[in-house]
């Protein structure tokens, strides 16, 4: 508290001396000012401010004697104890100030009265840098013949000192050439050196001068520049080859980029003058240009194309080096590549097709093609070796002329093992290395039908679904046939036995097409299960071929039959029988047996048994596997008389279906006479045990008798031959080769043809020796060739010759024998007349385009048919005069310096004239000029024309020279063409670049922004070209600032804006300009650029805040003292002017002082710490310039707190809901308050109230902890008890004084279910509540035997009781109301119920953790007075009422029998109903429809056999060994008819097989 009003009393006692100062005080105003030079050490003393200042040195550090502004590291401090100024830090001026006087501003103050003093300190220059130039070294380029006097302009060296201490002078090293000379300009020297000598190159190529600069101090410092002087060369000196003429041998088919050979020029200059470019000569063949190319850097000659001999054997190039130097100077040579000629041409094939399809049955030497070779090479290296393949069927034959070959079949074609041959032909020549070239002949082979129909498999096992739908397709079977087309395409038959009755193939029917075979009935598994048919496929070839395949049918059972009911018999459509069963019999009784059976098998007839219905389940059960029912209880008084079963019988199909049968069962007393059945009983046994073992002994005889039956059957079938091919092939020389056979119909009689060995596509057509190739013999000739000669552009259509004639061929056999050309292109210029063998023109010729030799020669090749001829005719096509002669280019053009020299020669473009002979280029003419005149040299094919100077050229007397060169052929009329030649007279470099003004003067305003265009220098040069190209600089010597602020472009000579103009920092900049032509020598010339620039408003007021109070209590009064602002601007006049606001809505407010922009920051109104905490006072300052700058600063207030402000609770009263038997001393509540106040003034401490004493007052049994408000209970409250009560708690904050509140809490017992039942009735004694209760033995169901009653001290779901039984003796006979408590009967009481029954009862409540109590009634059943009835005598079942052994024994034995009975009549009707005869139905049937029947031929030595039958009958068979595909015909030749007879072909399976399907 004593601390508070300390620091109170020292606010208000600043505010009050501050508003003092402000009202009538006046601070010192006046200014202060110190000198001291740069480099001091530190703790220099600048002066005694305060004695100065006349201020009290012991009330110093009281008053807070301090420097306010300056930088974050302040180069001056004070000392306080003795109002000392002396250096704090390093001083450097040329780090502080850019001008030249340097100021630093010092504001001080003293507090207690608060006093602001300004002081300035001057820091003075000392000689501390030594002059600097901007690069270490600097490099000049002047040409040999530059003149004397000749100034260049050497960068300037750079001095931060100022005065004396800067650059003084400069001194150049001594030597022979150049001079120092130096010229003022704005204080600055700037350094030239002077050539005062003539530069010789040759002499000197470099001079390395030393320039030194010096300043003007005591001592003198220095710094020097390394300056190299270049001297640049002339270009006097020619490029001079190293030979003048090269030769080289280049082989041909070189790879590209092959090095040919490397030329070499040297020049005595340097630079570009001394570099040599190589170019070839521009008036070269064309092909000279692609074939070779020159590299113009290292004159290397390198391949570009190809180089063919064939083509050009030798090459002759013209090759120019050239300087760079201006005018360049060129020299020229000559070079001779001879090619050496290696064999690289592969021989050409050149194929004629007879045809390109053969035919598989074509003979031996058949002729496919014509073949002939070619080889551009000579001698060994054009002869060709021609060859196949060794694995193909063909070969080639040579022909009388030399590479010309026929290709023939060497043997027998098949086209299903090689469809296609591609023959690969090679041709290979005689060279070293030896090259050939590869040519494919693509071959098919044409089919003829020799490959019969085959099925994948055979037999085929078919697993079929009974009940299919007819009409449907149960499946289908493919053929393939290796043929191609219509001998591949097959059809599908069924064979049908038409006399067998129980031929299942009529059922079925086959889709022709795509073999679907579609069942006609729909089969039955219970009277078919298996049956087989056969199926013939046949192709569509002539003639036809076939084969067959066998089809096994297998009929599988689907579940289409319920369960048949055999005992009860089924009367009426219903099963029923009634069964009479004594009452006294035991458990397991017999009663009766239900017996069913199922005509499906396997799952499908496998019988289960279920009861459907039953009048009382505990009394009677079902086997599900025998249909047995038995009892399975003893029958009582209380059991029905009459019960009533229904039995389903259920198969185990997918989809199951059933039957029903219905037992009625009978209950009758037991007699007496029930002992004499029992004796019966047991002799029926014995006699039926005797039955059962004859029934044995029969049934194993029958079976044995059987089984003997079938295998002396089986062995009657295998002892037959199966050899019936010995009737017929019993040559003993038989190969077994198949030859064919054509059948034909012709009304009622059929033709066969045989041949041995005979193709059926093969035919011999009489005289066409199509297989003969015919080469007429044409030796006596020379060359074998007729020549023809026209010339080119005749019209289309015009004769060349009469070549049937010439060759003697027969005019009118050319068009049958195919007279044609056979060579030449798509476009073809010739064609022969097949009808009277003229050859004549059929486009338009043009020799240019077809040849580039002298000679131009068309090869025809013609071939006539019948027998074979090939002839060949050579048309030459001759030149004339249809083309002018052509320059490469229409206009050529030269640029010739004005100083070369005369004599000089420039080679012009030659002309090309497509044309021959006399009809090519002959001379040149070229058009009336003074200063050049036409010359020739004889080049390889024709003269090169060179332009000759012969008079000086002067550039400004003329510029342009434009000439006519006209090239004129040797034609008649002859024909002309023209060059343009245009020639541009080069420019010597004589005339300095000139400035449009010597000094440009530009105004600009600061701030401009960079990019903007200052202005544009601009300076002309008479000369061209590069002599007259300028570039623009600036000056070397200029400030560092001027290079970072301005930048100018040296092709516009724009002066743009780079960096940021200020004012502030200087107003007038000056620029040297310089323009450089850029000949050689460049000349140069200088101007000089003032820029001034216009002050803006661009200096934003700068705010300083010198702050008193951060942190103000918030009952501050108002008109407290905050802090001091001071605004300046560097502006001056209205832009310097300053207004200053602060933020809205903030309770402060300025007080300006009376010395200008100084503002005191006061409180407005009282301050609120709850309702404002912070401040952020915004303070604007804002100057009159045009447009107005502003600026801001943020002053952080933070508002310090005072206890105003008591605890509040959040509500009040506060409720509380208490579980009883809460633990004591556990939390039972949390009480809560705030405090708008921080700090202590916010610390809460709690508090009970505390009661009177009083009987009620439970806060006696209460705590709570006084830092957290936790109240804890000392006590365990108990709902029975107590339910409700309240107490009072008090919150107090540590303020001073300190504030409190209190809040009423209400708290509410909640009940706990801790209470258990207590049992009312039965009566607890000795701990357990127990009754005993009779009950007579004949009360009804409902009869009220006892209640229990309870009660529970809880309350709702804890106080909520319910009754279940525990424990009881027999759950039938008594019930238990939950709610009530009451006991009653659930039935009457019988005989057999026990007499005392006992029962626990346990009572629960329903609370989350039940509690429960339990209660035991004792209910004795007493008799009634009536007399009991006697029980029924136990009756006892001794054995079933029948064997089911032997029924089983006597079905197996009937069915066996009767099995053997049917096998036997089968068998015997079988041998009975073969038929008598098969051949003759079909042979003499008149209605035969000529279908081709199927034949197998055999060969056995000279001897041919043939088994022939219309259609294949049921009887015959498949020779075993055969593949399957030959059908033998048994021989009935024995009979007298000549029938055939059927030979069955059973297998002892299939005879068993139809034993079990007749079954």
């Amino acid at each position: 508290m004593g601390n508070w009003k300390t620091r109170k009393w020292n606010y208000l006692e600043v505010a009050v001396c501050f508003a003092l100062l402000l009202c009538i005080g006046r601070p010192v105003s006046a200014q202060i000012r110190y000198t001291v030079p740069e480099e001091v050490k530190r703790g220099s003393v600048v002066g005694n401010i305060a004695k100065d200042l006349g201020l009290d040195t012991g009330s110093l550090v009281e008053r807070r004697f301090r420097i306010v502004s300056g930088s974050e590291e302040p180069l001056f401090e004070v000392n306080q104890n003795n109002g000392i100024l002396y250096v704090h830090t390093q001083i450097d001026r040329e780090e502080l100030c850019a001008s030249s006087a340097c100021l630093t501003n010092l504001k001080i103050v003293v507090e207690n009265p608060l006093e602001i003093h300004y002081v300035d300190v001057e820091i003075t220059d000392v000689n501390d840098n030594s002059p600097k130039f901007r690069e270490t070294e600097q490099h000049f380029d002047i040409a040999e013949h530059t003149i004397a006097g000749t100034r260049f302009q050497v960068q300037g060296a750079q001095d931060p000192d100022l005065g004396s201490n800067s650059v003084r002078f400069y001194k150049l090293n001594q030597n022979d050439q150049f001079d120092i000379e130096t010229r003022e300009r704005h204080e600055e020297k700037i350094p030239f050196i002077v050539l005062k000598k003539a530069l010789d190159r040759e002499t000197q190529s470099t001079h390395r001068l030393v320039l030194t600069a010096i300043d003007g101090g005591n001592p003198p410092k220095s710094g020097t520049l390394n300056i190299t002087v270049t001297v640049l060369d002339s270009n006097d000196n020619r490029p001079v080859f190293s030979q003048e003429t090269y030769a080289v041998d280049l082989k041909e088919n070189v790879p590209v980029g092959t090095t040919v050979i490397k030329i070499k020029a040297t020049d005595l200059d340097e630079g570009s003058n001394g570099e040599i470019e190589y170019a070839l000569g521009r008036n070269l063949n064309p092909r000279v240009y692609e074939v070779f190319q020159l590299d113009s850097i290292t004159g290397e000659i390198r391949v570009k194309g190809k180089v063919d001999y064939e083509n050009t054997q030798i090459y002759k190039l013209d090759v120019e080096a050239s300087d760079k130097g201006q005018p360049p100077l060129t020299v020229e040579s000559g070079l001779i590549i001879k090619i050496i000629d290696v064999n690289d041409n592969t021989p050409d094939i050149d194929v004629t097709s007879v045809s390109n399809i053969v035919s598989e049955d074509s003979k031996p030497g058949t002729v496919i093609s014509l073949i002939s070779v070619t080889d551009k090479d000579s001698g060994d290296n054009g002869k060709v070796m021609c060859s196949l393949p060794d694995n193909v069927p063909f070969e080639l034959k040579p022909s009388f002329k030399n590479n010309m070959y026929s290709l023939v079949t060497k043997g027998h074609l098949d086209r299903e093992v090689t469809s296609h041959y591609e023959l690969i032909i090679t041709a290979t020549d005689f060279g070293q290395p030896p090259l050939s070239s590869l040519k494919t002949l693509k071959i098919e082979i044409s089919d003829v039908n020799d490959n019969g129909p085959q099925f994948p498999q055979n037999p085929i096992e078919l697993y079929l679904d009974e009940n299919n739908a007819p009409g449907a397709c149960i499946f289908s079977v493919t053929a393939s046939d290796r043929d191609l087309d219509e001998n591949a395409a097959i059809t599908y038959h069924i064979i049908r036995n038409e006399e067998t009755q129980n031929d299942m193939a009529s059922f079925l029917n086959i889709n022709a097409e795509n073999g679907h075979v579609h069942a006609l009935k729909s089969f039955d598994f219970e009277k078919v299960k298996t049956f087989q048919f056969q199926i013939l496929a046949k192709d569509s070839g002539s003639p036809p071929l076939s084969s067959n395949v066998t089809v096994k049918v297998y009929i599988l059972d689907e579940n289409d039959n319920p369960p048949v009911i055999l005992s009860p018999v089924s009367a009426n459509g219903s099963a029923e029988g009634v069964e009479e069963l004594p009452r006294n019999v035991n458990a397991g009784h017999l009663v009766t047996k239900v017996r069913a059976y199922d005509a499906d098998v396997g799952y499908n007839g496998w019988l289960l048994f279920s009861l459907h219905k039953v009048t009382d389940h505990t009394l009677f059960g079902l086997d599900r596997y025998t249909g047995q029912i038995r009892t399975l209880r003893s029958f009582t008084e209380t059991d029905e008389a009459e019960h009533k079963l229904t039995i389903v019988v259920k198969d185990n199909g997918n989809v199951s279906l059933s039957a029903t049968a219905t037992v009625i069962i009978t209950v009758v007393e037991p007699k007496e006479a029930f002992a004499a059945s029992d004796v019966k009983s047991t002799v029926s046994n014995e006699d039926e045990s005797n039955v059962t073992f004859y029934l044995i002994i029969t049934l194993g005889s029958v079976s044995v008798l059987f089984l003997v039956s079938i295998v002396v059957l089986i062995a009657m079938q295998c002892s037959k031959s199966t050899d019936y091919s010995s009737k017929y092939l019993q040559d003993t020389n038989y190969d077994g080769t198949l030859c064919h056979s054509i059948q034909y119909r012709s009304g009622d009689k059929r033709y066969m043809l045989v041949g041995p060995r005979m193709s059926i596509g093969s035919t011999i057509v009489p005289g066409s020796n199509g297989n003969t190739l015919v080469v007429p013999d044409r030796r006596s000739r020379t060359s074998g060739e007729i020549r023809y000669s026209i010339q080119e552009g005749v019209k289309e259509g015009f004769t060349v010759g009469n070549v049937a004639k010439d060759l003697g061929l027969d005019v009118s056999t050319l068009k049958e024998r195919r007279f044609r050309i056979v060579s030449g292109s798509n476009d073809a210029l010739f064609q022969v007349n097949q009808n009277n063998g003229l050859l004549y023109v059929s486009n338009n010729i043009d020799r240019e385009e077809l040849c580039d030799n002298v000679v131009c020669l068309i090869n025809l090749k013609l071939v006539v048919e019948n027998p074979l001829e090939i002839h060949y005719v050579g048309v030459e096509i001759a030149d004339v005069n249809d083309n002018s002669p052509t320059f490469p280019e229409k206009e050529q053009h030269f640029e010739i310096g004005e100083q070369t020299a005369l004599g000089t020669r420039f080679q012009l473009h030659a002309a090309r004239d497509p044309d021959t002979a006399v009809h090519s280029v002959r001379s040149y003419k070229l058009s009336r000029d003074d200063n050049f005149e036409i010359d020739f040299r004889k080049g390889d094919e024709d003269n090169i024309p060179f332009l000759v100077l012969k008079k000086p050229l002067d550039r400004e007397r003329k510029e342009n020279h434009r000439l006519l060169l006209t090239a004129i052929d040797g034609g008649n009329p002859p024909k002309s063409g023209s060059l343009n030649i245009s020639i541009i007279v080069l420019d010597s470099n004589d005339n300095r670049p000139v400035f449009s003004q010597d000094t440009y003067v530009i105004t600009i305003q600061e701030n401009t922004a960079p990019g903007t265009i200052v202005l544009t220098v601009n300076a002309t040069d008479l000369d061209e070209g590069l002599n007259g190209e300028i570039e623009y600089a600036l000056g070397k010597t200029l400030k560092r600032k001027v290079y970072d602020i301005f930048q100018l472009d040296k092709i516009t000579g724009e002066i743009s804006v780079k960096g940021q103009v200020d004012f502030e920092d200087t107003e007038v900049f000056k620029l040297d300009v310089q323009a450089t032509d850029k000949g050689q020598p460049p000349l140069a010339a200088e101007s000089r650029v003032i820029i001034k620039i216009q002050d803006v408003n661009d200096n934003k007021p700068e705010i300083e805040i010198t702050s008193l109070l951060n942190l103000v209590p918030e009952d501050s009064k108002p008109g407290t003292v905050i802090a001091l602002i001071s605004v300046t601007d560097r502006d001056s006049g209205p832009n310097g002017k300053v207004t200053v606001n602060l933020s809205e809505n903030v309770g402060f407010e300025l007080k300006p002082s009376i010395q200008e922009h100084m503002y005191s920051l006061v409180t407005k109104a009282r301050l609120d710490r709850e309702e404002t905490s912070f401040y952020d006072i915004t303070i604007t300052a804002s100057d009159l310039g045009q447009p107005p700058l502003l600026a801001s600063r943020v002053l952080n207030v933070q508002v310090s707190d005072v206890n105003d402000n008591a605890p509040e609770f959040p509500q009040n009263p506060l409720e509380l809901y208490l579980m009883e038997n809460n633990d004591p001393g556990a939390s039972i509540l949390s009480v809560r308050a705030t405090d708008k106040d921080l700090n202590e003034n916010a610390d809460i401490a709690y508090n009970l109230v505390r009661g009177d004493g009083l009987q009620h007052d439970m806060s006696a049994f209460l705590n709570i902890n006084s830092d957290n408000g936790n109240i804890y209970a000392l006590k365990s409250f108990d709902f029975e008890t107590m339910k409700t009560f309240q107490f009072h708690v008090v919150a107090t904050d540590s303020g001073n004084p300190p504030l409190s509140s209190n809040v009423t809490v209400n708290v509410y017992i909640l009940d706990r279910n801790d209470n258990a039942p207590v049992i009312l009735y039965p009566i607890n004694t000795n701990g357990s509540a127990e009754c005993v209760e009779e009950v007579p033995r004949n009360v009804n169901p409902g009869y009220l035997v006892s209640k229990v009653r309870a009660y529970d001290a809880d309350i709702g779901y804890n106080g909520w009781l319910l009754f279940s039984l525990q424990e009881i003796t027999d759950h039938t006979l008594f019930g238990l109301d939950r709610y009530t408590g009451q006991v009653r009967t659930l039935r009457s009481f019988t005989e057999t119920d026990e007499a005392q029954h006992k029962m626990i009862i346990l009572i629960k409540d329903n609370g989350n953790t039940s509690l429960s109590a339990t209660a035991t009634v004792i209910v004795h059943v007493v008799e009634p007075k009536e007399a009991f009835a006697a029980s029924n005598t136990k009756n006892t079942v001794t054995s079933e009422d029948e064997n089911n052994v032997t029924f089983y024994l006597i079905i197996t034995l009937g069915s066996v029998s009767g099995l053997f009975i049917i096998s036997i009549i089968v068998l015997i009707v079988m041998q009975c109903s073969k038929p008598s005869d098969y051949t003759s139905k079909y042979l003499q049937d008149t209605n035969y429809d000529g279908t081709l029947c199927h034949s197998i031929q055999y060969r056995s030595g000279d001897k041919r056999y043939m088994l022939v039958g219309p259609r294949m009958s049921i009887g015959s068979t498949i020779v075993p060994g055969s593949n399957g595909n030959t059908l033998v015909i048994p021989d009935r030749r024995s009979r007298a008819s000549g029938e055939v007879r059927a030979q069955n072909n059973y297998t002892p399976c299939k005879i068993i097989e139809k034993l079990i399907l007749l079954n």
